[in-house]
């Protein structure tokens, strides 16, 4: 084989090698991701639901945050959730927060997970 031909065959292992790599890792993100936290959309795919797993100690709040871009408005009782991953709640459905399958009677900021909760929002 010529020095061009080994030097193209090298150069062309390393990038199958590198996407192998990259692909694994990805996959790996996304089973851990998609093992966290659910969602459901609607026809328009647009989100409609995300539900996941309380952890000890941190608010129903903070892990929306962690799992999804949230917006909210701060009032003097709490921060309002107004939108999820961009798709907002706004008259006449809003985003509602659940706790073990019950709407919760507390804010999301105010309730401390527990790991064996299962928190969930919905936008109705």
């Amino acid at each position: 084989m010529s020095r061009v031909a080994q030097v193209l065959k090298t150069k062309v292992t390393i990038v199958v090698a590198v996407v192998v790599i990259i692909g694994a890792g990805v996959g790996v993100v996304a089973h851990n991701h998609a093992g966290t936290v659910k969602t459901v959309t609607n026809s328009q795919r647009q989100l409609t639901q995300i539900s996941y797993n309380g952890k000890k100690g941190v608010t129903a709040y903070a892990l929306l945050q962690k799992y999804a871009t949230v917006q909210a408005k701060h009032y003097s009782f709490g921060d309002l959730v107004t939108a999820v991953n961009g798709v907002a709640g706004n008259g006449p459905k809003y985003w509602t927060f659940y706790v073990n399958g019950k709407q919760a009677n507390v804010g999301a900021s105010a309730y401390v997970t527990k790991d064996s909760d299962k928190i969930m929002w919905k936008l109705q």
